[in-house]
Formats: structure tokens, C-alpha cells, sequence
């Protein structure tokens, strides 16, 4: 069972298409339907549904999938024992939730690449439930990201870091010296909030749900630096992650707020599949994110 054929399979499984495949693989499409073909014919059993251009596993290939992941993972495995860093080669599929990317990964991202440099790292950041499925599905190697704390048994936590969203205004804001800020007062502001997927957006609702209070009409923005840098200019207050402000907050050019609500807290999280064997390139990220930001449940 040629290797090839496998890891081929696994991507037409994954992209839901040959077409896709043969493209991320560098692949002409018939090269790709040809090694599909070899390891049915290997098997004896059909591995895809192929109904027009849709392309779907069938209940074998599903089963399949599973056993050609753990033979792809034995292979890797095996292709790293006695190497070091630099001659090792690989593929990091990593999905990171946008607050982690610009408030963690982005200040030590270089100096990991440099670590590891034949390696093959690509950055996948969304939705948080869309970037589980896509963790469950493997499409992803490892995920990074922020978020109440994981309950899948599908899915293994390998680190733990407290984390803490605040209220958030630019210099001279009204608010700045006040103390002890009630939720009802503060809600009468203009805010700038994150998409309404996010957690940050849910927190905040759930915290004027419980406070029998309404958030007002708000901006709305897909892009946490972007209202950060806005909540600077005076165009409104925001309800953020700290990590990812705390240069500004530094820097005197955001100012957290005293508001009289509990310390809203949730997690910054490092999840693999509980299947997944941590390749090298895994466990030198997971090293280094520990290193730079100690865990802390």
C-alpha cells in the first residue's frame, strides 16, 4: 500500500474534492483519480461516492479514514526518529481564533518558524465552532484558541491558560476615573463588538441579559485590532480579551475600566484531536507557548 496513495486519499477526503486535492498535492487530476483507483482496487472496496461533481466517503471510507490517519501519523513518526530540527520536513496545520494570532502567537510565530525551518505551516484562523469541526474532521493538527473550557472527549487539551475579558475606553473618555461603574450606566455608551459568533459578544449579551439591561445599537467588526484602534480614537467603548490590549494599556493609549460586574474569565486553550500523535513540530509549539505564556487553569 503505497503511502502516497494514502495521503492522497486523506486530502480528497478532507477538501471533498479531486479536483482541490490535485491542486493543494501538485497533482494533474487524473494522477489523483488513478492512486484513488489503486487503493480501492488494494482494498476491494470502494473508498467515494462520486455523484456528479459531488464527492462524498461512503460508510467504508469513512471507517478507512480513521486507519489511514494512524498509518500517516506511524510514518511521520518513524521519519523523524534520530533527525534534529533542521532536517526534519513536515506539514503544521494550525487553526488559531483571531485574538490568539494577534495577542500571543504573533510575538514568538518567528522565532518558532526559524526552530523548525523545513517546516510547512499553515495558519487557519475563523469561528471558533468552525474551527472545532474543522479540529474533529482533521482538517487541523492543532488548534489554539480561546474559548470556555473544552468538553469534547473527541478532542485532548495539552494546555490551559486563564484568561480575562474587559471593558475598554479610549484616553479622556468620562468614565476613565470612575469606580465601581454600573452596568446600566455604562450600557447608555456607544460600543464598538465583535462578530456575533464570538465569545466576547456572547459574554457581553449574556452579562446585560443578566443585569436586565440592553446593549444599545452598536458597531459591529470582524477584527479585534481594528476596534481596538477605534475604542482609541474615541469612537466608542469595547468588551475585549486584556491579553490582546495589553501593550496599549501600557502605553496609556486604552484605559480598562472599573465596572461593577464579577471578573469575566474563559480560556486560552491548545487542542488536538485525542487520536493525534504530536509530531515534533507540535510538541516544539506547545513548548514554546507554555514558555511564553506559563499555563494556569
Amino acid at each position: 500500500m503505497d503511502i502516497r496513495n494514502i495521503q492522497t486519499f486523506i486530502r480528497v477526503a478532507e477538501l471533498k474534492s479531486f479536483t482541490k486535492a490535485a491542486d493543494e498535492l501538485n497533482y494533474v487530476q487524473s494522477t489523483v483519480t488513478m492512486q484513488i483507483q489503486q487503493l480501492e482496487k488494494e482494498l476491494g472496496y470502494p473508498l467515494f461516492d462520486r455523484i456528479g461533481k459531488k464527492v462524498s466517503l461512503t460508510s467504508l471510507g469513512m471507517e478507512f479514514l480513521t486507519y489511514a490517519y494512524e498509518i500517516l501519523h506511524a510514518v511521520e513518526k518513524a521519519e523523524t526518529l534520530g533527525r534534529d530540527n533542521d532536517s526534519i520536513h513536515g506539514i503544521l496545520r494550525l487553526g488559531v481564533s483571531e485574538s490568539i494570532l494577534f495577542g500571543a502567537l504573533a510575538d514568538f510565530l518567528p522565532a518558532f518558524k526559524g526552530k523548525y525551518k523545513n517546516l510547512d505551516l499553515r495558519i487557519k484562523t475563523g469561528h471558533t465552532t468552525e474551527l472545532l469541526e474543522q479540529l474533529k474532521q482533521n482538517q487541523l493538527d492543532m488548534l489554539y484558541l480561546s474559548a470556555n473550557l473544552n468538553t469534547d472527549p473527541d478532542l485532548r487539551c495539552h494546555y490551559v491558560h486563564r484568561e480575562y475579558m474587559v471593558f475598554l475606553s479610549g484616553p479622556g473618555h468620562q468614565l476613565i476615573s470612575q469606580k465601581n461603574i454600573p452596568l446600566k450606566e455604562l450600557i447608555q455608551h456607544d460600543f464598538l463588538v465583535t462578530e456575533r459568533e464570538g465569545i466576547c459578544y456572547g459574554r457581553l449579551k449574556e452579562l446585560t441579559a443578566q443585569y436586565n439591561v440592553m446593549l444599545r445599537d452598536s458597531v459591529e467588526i470582524d477584527n479585534i485590532s481594528m476596534i481596538a484602534d477605534l475604542v482609541e480614537k474615541g469612537m466608542g467603548l469595547a468588551f475585549l480579551p486584556e491579553y490582546v490590549v495589553k501593550k496599549r494599556l501600557e502605553k496609556g493609549t486604552l484605559f480598562k475600566l472599573d465596572v461593577d460586574v464579577p471578573p469575566q474569565i474563559y480560556y486560552s486553550q491548545v487542542l488536538c484531536h485525542k487520536n493525534r500523535w504530536m509530531s515534533p513540530f507540535m510538541t516544539g509549539l506547545l513548548e514554546m507557548i507554555k514558555e511564553v505564556r506559563p499555563a494556569e487553569e
